[in-house]
């Protein structure tokens, strides 16, 4: 009798899920987003074996970039890169990017430089999988609720990537925004770059309207425009010079930002006229 519940039940399960998931965005997005993050702990999982032969070496990342680009593709979402030349430098450099989403991840591993590891909050260092692969890649972990030690990381990573020639991936607004636009940028990688002396390279990624938002429980197909600004160099700037370069380089992003989102949103228009 039991068995035949449980039988009914399994079945009740696999008859509903595909119809919740049409009638019900709400679901749609809940059960998508669940195969993402069961697909970042699956990759994080197959990168810990061959990371755990050079433990904590940046290129690591490598293995990293191919699993996310590979697995990602099944969200159907499209990437048009703008620039990409301008990460292929073989010289040290911090990447500032937006930050809108854990969906970031797709556009950030393909353009992903080589010998680039990544800066995030301490906290991720103990998600488990994720974490054990995060920090086998050479991941710089930052304390954001004592600055003492955070200021004591920056000034070992400014001299970490000058001598090991990295390159560092920063979201500079600190946190995700949903809603748009770029939030106040903090100023921990402008004072890093400023501190190594090696040039800032400004990317955009363009608002995810178009297939995705948090607010109205919406995750779908469609794209995005990755736009990869000029080098901004750090020579010869001192400290007191790090909020004016915060500044101008956020306003240019807010305003690249601005243009490709309205690109995007024209071209689904007029697609949609056609």
């Amino acid at each position: 009798m039991a068995l035949d519940f449980v039988q009914w039940f399994i079945i009740a399960i696999l008859l509903i899920t595909p119809i919740l998931y049409e009638l019900s965005n709400t679901f749609k997005y809940l059960a998508k987003f669940a195969l993402f993050y069961s697909i970042v702990m699956v990759s994080a999982f197959i990168i810990i074996f061959p990371a755990l032969l050079r433990p904590k070496d940046v290129n690591n990342y490598k293995y990293t970039a191919w699993v996310v680009n590979n697995l990602m593709s099944i969200f159907g979402i499209k990437r048009e890169v703008r620039n990409r030349e301008y990460l292929e430098s073989d010289k040290p450099f911090i990447v500032v990017c937006n930050h809108q989403s854990s969906l970031d991840v797709i556009g950030m591993f393909d353009i992903w430089p080589d010998r680039c590891t990544v800066l995030v909050k301490r906290e991720l260092m103990y998600a488990g999988p994720f974490g054990l692969a995060s920090w086998l890649c050479g991941t710089v972990y930052i304390d954001r609720f004592d600055p003492e030690k955070s200021k004591n990381t920056m000034t070992k990573t400014a001299q970490h990537i000058k001598e090991n020639n990295l390159k560092l991936y920063v979201y500079p607004e600190g946190t995700r925004n949903h809603e748009g636009a770029l939030l106040p940028f903090k100023k921990g990688a402008f004072h890093l770059a400023v501190q190594a002396q090696v040039p800032l390279i400004p990317v955009v990624f363009s608002s995810y309207s178009d297939f995705y938002s948090k607010k109205d429980k919406r995750f779908g197909t469609g794209k995005f425009i990755v736009t990869v600004l000029p080098p901004v160099s750090t020579e010869g700037l001192a400290s007191e010079h790090v909020t004016e370069l915060t500044e101008r380089i956020r306003k240019q992003m807010l305003e690249v930002f601005n243009e490709t989102s309205l690109e995007m949103t024209q071209s689904k228009y007029a697609n949609g006229l056609k």
